[in-house]
């Protein structure tokens, strides 16, 4: 796979555009519509110069809701194991949460509460 190399501030769309990893020493902007990440904790300030930018908060609780069928099956490459963050895993009425056959899944896992 190519990929163009692309310098300054210039991008000129109408040219073909190479699709691939890109590796940067450093990205601007505030990351607010990048999809495909997910997060481990939430930091209370989004100004960089502050310690609050440091600090994290993260639901204890997570919800399956009603009408809704969550089914956790851990990889191989994964050992069966799947975690999360959450303490407790609430499960609504009319709501199934299945841990599949050999997967084991593991609360908690920052041991914060």
């Amino acid at each position: 796979m190519g990929l163009t190399k692309v310098t300054g501030d210039v991008f000129d769309p109408t040219s073909d555009l190479q699709v691939g990893v890109i590796t940067a020493t450093k990205f601007i902007g505030d990351g607010t519509e990048i999809t495909g990440v997910s997060g481990f904790a939430s930091a209370i300030s989004n100004d960089s110069g502050s310690i609050l930018n440091r600090v994290f908060t993260t639901q204890e609780s997570e919800i399956v809701a009603a009408g809704t069928s969550v089914t956790i099956q851990a990889s191989e490459l994964a050992n069966y194991i799947a975690f999360t963050r959450a303490n407790t895993i609430i499960v609504s009425a009319g709501a199934t949460f299945h841990i599949a056959a050999g997967s084991t899944f593991v609360t908690n896992v920052l041991g914060i509460f």
